[in-house]
């Protein structure tokens, strides 16, 4: 689950999970713009742990605690924002709730938890207009059931040409075939000054024939000898063949 908006012109993803692996994200599921919230498709395994979702809007009470948990790779310590739950949505609707605190620009589609350990709630990109709480998820998981392996807004699907042109398939995200990790470079353990741990973000652009063309340092991760591991590793990734170029946005984190 994430935030509408993020999602909303997008045309490829990936995700990080626990293990350090970089996932597929096939598509968007179900989603709905007036309540900013989208479901999307994400190629795991299984024994991915995942959080317990709370679908009961009457379990989100005021003066309890939550935690908005935003990612590792934005922010070195977690939880982002945490607080007591200050007041719910008018009824009958109780669409919005919000925290004490202030939410980080950046949290949008972070799980808010409770004392628990369960999602009640995501931070959209509309924060200001309250959390929205996971309740409202119902109808998009129902959704999400029968959608398949999702698709991005951005990637148009081609219609039926007319006869005798054979009928073009739907037009389907190129998927990343091969994908090394980044090794942590030993020769960094012996710097005697500077970062010798970080996280930066990396853009691969690959060609129509799946090939990397080139690998663009968006955000380092401070450390040069890490930059530099980056991008080898990123230089080697293979996808499938597509219509065009395309690119994607990989975050990597090094830890010694």
């Amino acid at each position: 689950m994430t935030s509408w908006t993020i999602v909303a012109d997008a045309a490829h993803g990936v995700a990080k999970s626990p293990d350090g692996k970089i996932r597929n994200v096939t598509g968007v599921l179900a989603s709905d713009q007036q309540s900013d919230l989208a479901i999307v498709r994400a190629e795991t395994k299984v024994g991915v742990p995942t959080l317990s979702l709370t679908k009961n809007s009457e379990s989100i009470a005021v003066n309890a605690w939550a935690v908005i948990i935003g990612s590792s790779l934005q922010h070195k310590d977690q939880p982002v924002a945490a607080g007591i739950i200050t007041s719910l949505g008018a009824d009958p609707k109780k669409d919005a709730f919000q925290i004490s605190g202030a939410i980080p620009n950046d949290a949008a589609g972070a799980p808010v938890v409770d004392a628990e350990g369960e999602v009640v709630g995501i931070v959209t990109a509309a924060a200001k207009d309250g959390l929205r709480p996971s309740g409202l998820l119902d109808p998009l998981l129902a959704q999400a059931k029968s959608a398949g392996t999702g698709r991005w807004a951005a990637v148009p699907v081609e219609s039926p040409a007319v006869s005798p042109t054979p009928t073009p398939k739907s037009a389907r995200n190129p998927r990343v075939l091969y994908n090394p990790a980044p090794q942590y470079p030993y020769q960094t353990r012996l710097l005697r000054s500077g970062p010798t741990t970080g996280s930066g973000k990396f853009r691969v652009t690959f060609d129509a024939n799946g090939q990397v063309k080139n690998v663009q340092v968006i955000e380092s991760t401070g450390q040069g000898l890490l930059d530099s591991a980056a991008v080898d590793a990123l230089r080697r990734w293979r996808a499938e063949p597509g219509a065009h170029e395309w690119n994607v946005l990989v975050p990597v984190t090094f830890q010694p």
